[in-house]
């Protein structure tokens, strides 16, 4: 066959699906194929932020709320355990410290009863929006109301140090000198007095008033209605004190020679 038998085909121009398929595949292929890569890692983190989690918050404080004529008399629970879930970027910055778990105690009337803690009952103060409450440890506690009483009490005086060398406290008094106090019946029958802060005495010689001087009662159940009070010390000099060795008696001349022989010529040397 001779060569001018040969006919010359010039290539066929692409179509135009077949360019746009060049040009989705071919070309910048390695750029495309990072963007493509990017895309999935951001489309992971972004399904996995939010992919339902739980997580348990230990002790968060517990609150009880009921009638101000009333108290609780008995210790339940001051924190609880709380199992929450929600997204991973909701759930993950809640922190226990920041929330407080409230009680409202419908039945008001004398008595102990048991409360179930569900998510129904106990109000979560803080708690973002899309975070669900799933549990609470111990899911139920026991709570006894008695009616609150109010009385008087003794008040005692409490100091710290001394009045230096010298000097003595002649008298401390204080203003009210007995203090109302408020709380449950069976709980304040026994307590009997309250103190008040330390009242330092350290370098003090001279009397002293104090116009505001805390009440406190070691017992977190009893309100005091009288917080403070005025207190007054009364310091002076130590007045010496004499003894009978200080004082000598009068004596007749009989009774001196008498007490002469017995208490001092037995203690002379004998005579030569």
């Amino acid at each position: 066959m001779d060569a001018d038998d040969i006919q010359y085909e010039p290539p066929r121009p692409p179509s135009l699906p077949e360019r746009w398929l060049r040009r989705i595949f071919v070309e910048d292929f390695k750029l495309k194929v990072l963007a493509l890569g990017i895309t999935l890692v951001l489309w992971f983190a972004v399904t996995g932020q939010k992919k339902p989690m739980t997580k348990r918050l230990p002790g968060v404080p517990l609150a009880f709320v009921h009638s101000e004529n009333m108290a609780i008399s008995n210790d339940p629970p001051a924190r609880v355990d709380v199992t929450i879930s929600g997204s991973k970027d909701d759930v993950e910055p809640v922190d226990p410290r920041n929330l407080l778990a409230t009680v409202v105690v419908g039945d008001q009337s004398v008595g102990t009863r048991v409360v179930r803690l569900t998510r129904d009952l106990v109000r979560m103060e803080q708690l973002p929006a899309g975070v669900r409450v799933e549990s609470f440890q111990p899911a139920v506690v026991s709570i006894r109301l008695e009616p609150k009483v109010e009385r008087e009490i003794d008040l005692n005086l409490k100091f710290e140090g001394s009045v230096p060398e010298g000097y003595e406290v002649r008298s401390a008094t204080a203003n009210p000198s007995k203090v109302r106090v408020r709380g449950p019946a069976s709980v304040l029958n026994g307590i009997q007095s309250a103190s008040t802060e330390s009242i330092v005495l350290e370098g003090r010689t001279s009397s002293f008033d104090l116009k505001q001087v805390a009440v406190d009662i070691a017992n977190d159940k009893i309100d005091i209605v009288d917080a403070v009070v005025q207190v007054h010390v009364e310091i002076g000099e130590r007045t010496p004190t004499k003894t009978t060795t200080d004082v000598v008696p009068r004596k007749t001349p009989g009774e001196q020679q008498r007490y002469l022989a017995r208490h001092i010529a037995p203690e002379l040397p004998p005579s030569r």
